[in-house]
């Protein structure tokens, strides 16, 4: 029976040693498979863009045939399971936040799951991007915020950087390039990761005004001609007389003839360009001096030793040359004189043709029609003398004397033609007020005159000037669209006329007539006058 106890004994013993050994087998796998753990480390990214992110990962200790590896995004699979120690995971959302891990696999178990990597992707490109205030060398972007981006960038053509700007900003104002030209634009959002794909934007800058001149001796009494650089990229231009489109043209065009303007007008010449953007800002005006009207002439008086001529105003013109034959000037007249009494040169059995001109800065209109008288004796034949009825028409019915209620004081009168009306009136009329305002015409009295029938225009009233109204009985017809200038002196008498546009009337042309009227004023404004007057003289003359 004890050596039944003692068999029954050390077979107890020899289970309980199995049992531990198995136990020690048991903790002994899983201490290898904590080693496993150990050496799956957080998988490191080596390449990462908006939307997939390359990870890599240690090999397996006890890599076999039967290891391998799959990538949980998330604590969810990613795809399907590869030998590699690497994997590219891709459609991921720009500006996502990702956990990201590597499950191992051997013998058909998983035997680890790394520790996780936490990836932060770039941001989304900028969209929905517009433009504004489109200038010919500036233009504005404005973009949708971009979530997670804590910046932005701005490149021109593919990497130049123009701007780099806070997240808080979404807009943008860039300048300083070539005026009218064609931008390629890039824009991208960046964060701590990386940076977006590019979003793209073409821009077409306005053109710049085209830059033109004035062809030499191309200037007529009703035409003048210019011709201009052409804009790049520019599809038409218009041309603007007075602020108005008169032609629009196109974009191979580089030459013009501007024809049946006025005769002797003053105009403003403007130009622009337009692209497919839109049109450019108008150039700066330029003033042009078209040749004077041809005056029409007629005789009022003839004998055997004189002839007296008279003229219509010509429009524009400075003063008037009186021909003999046409070869030679036997006077200058003043633009405020329109008529003459011919005494030399006149000889018993002669004829004599006699024409006049008018002549301004830009230069001399055409003879007149002429006038023929052969001289007798003791008498003379008038061959042809021109249209009395039609000089004396248009002849001006201003007294070259003011009235005594109006001496006493050099007097600027403007009086405003019948043909000058509508925005052109206007225009003339704010340019005359604007001369009455200046600091140096304070001490200046003048009036501006208007036909009784003339429409309503908005004027200011000053202390120094006056505005009236022509009386229908006293009617006059003076040709043209230029107003008339008459220059007064304190004792009434008419000193000079001119016929000239208000938009290029200076305060030298009223020194030069009426100087006197400083020498009575404050010393202040006698020594402005006298310190500027070599400026206004070169101004004027330009």
């Amino acid at each position: 029976m004890k050596k039944n106890s003692k068999r029954s004994l050390l077979q107890g013993a020899g289970i309980i040693m199995l049992l531990i050994a198995a136990l020690i087998g048991l903790l002994e796998a899983g201490d290898n498979g904590r080693a496993g753990e150990y050496f799956a480390q957080a998988p490191s990214v080596t390449h990462l863009s908006p939307e997939e992110v390359k990870l890599n990962w240690n090999l397996y200790p006890q890599f076999n045939a039967s290891t391998h590896y799959q990538v949980q995004l998330n604590h969810t699979l990613y795809g399907s399971s590869t030998k590699n120690t690497w994997e590219t995971v891709k459609h991921l959302e720009p500006g996502g936040i990702y956990s990201m891990s590597v499950v191992t696999y051997d013998k058909g178990a998983a035997v680890g799951v790394s520790s996780p990597t936490s990836i932060l992707m770039a941001p989304a490109a900028p969209a929905e991007i517009g433009t504004y205030d489109l200038g010919s060398a500036s233009v504005g972007l404005f973009w949708q915020k971009v979530d997670t981006a804590t910046g932005y960038r701005v490149y021109q053509a593919s990497d130049t950087l123009l701007q780099e700007l806070t997240a808080s900003q979404t807009k943008v104002f860039l300048t300083g390039f070539q005026p009218g030209s064609l931008l390629n634009l890039r824009l991208t959002s960046f964060n701590v990761t990386g940076e977006s794909y590019y979003s793209d934007i073409t821009v077409q800058l306005l053109p710049p005004p085209p830059v033109f001149t004035i062809i030499e001796n191309e200037i007529g009494a009703d035409w003048f001609s210019f011709n201009w650089v052409p804009v790049e990229n520019a599809l038409s231009y218009q041309v603007l007389i007075n602020e108005a489109v008169i032609a629009t043209l196109g974009a191979s065009i580089t030459e013009y003839k501007v024809e049946g303007l006025p005769p002797g007008d003053t105009v403003s010449l403007r130009m622009t360009a337009q692209n497919s953007s839109g049109f450019s800002q108008q150039s700066e005006a330029v003033i042009i001096q078209l040749l004077p009207a041809t005056p029409f002439l007629a005789l009022t008086e003839v004998s055997s030793y004189s002839c007296t001529l008279q003229w219509a105003a010509a429009n524009g013109a400075a003063y008037y040359k009186v021909y003999e034959n046409e070869q030679w000037a036997i006077f200058n007249v003043p633009s405020s004189i329109t008529s003459v009494t011919v005494t030399e040169h006149i000889t018993a059995g002669m004829t004599a043709t006699y024409t006049v001109t008018a002549v301004n800065g830009t230069g001399e209109s055409m003879h007149s029609n002429p006038v023929v008288v052969t001289y007798t004796s003791d008498s003379a034949i008038v061959r042809n003398g021109g249209d009395l009825a039609r000089v004396q028409a248009t002849f001006s019915q201003l007294s070259d004397k003011l009235p005594e209620a109006l001496r006493g004081q050099p007097l600027v009168w403007v009086y405003f033609p019948p043909e000058l009306e509508g925005p052109a009136l206007e225009l003339e009329a704010s340019y005359f007020e604007f001369l009455t305002a200046t600091p140096e015409m304070s001490s200046v009295r003048f009036i501006g005159v208007f036909t009784s029938d003339v429409a309503k225009v908005k004027v200011a009233k000053r202390p120094n000037l006056s505005w009236k109204k022509l009386p229908a009985a006293r009617s006059l017809s003076i040709p043209g669209h230029l107003p008339m200038v008459r220059f007064y002196g304190a004792d009434g008498m008419l000193r000079s006329m001119i016929r000239i546009s208000m938009a290029i009337m200076s305060p030298y042309d009223v020194f030069k007539e009426i100087p006197e009227v400083f020498e009575k004023s404050d010393g202040t404004m006698l020594q402005l006058y006298q310190e500027n007057r070599g400026r206004f003289e070169d101004l004027h003359q330009q």
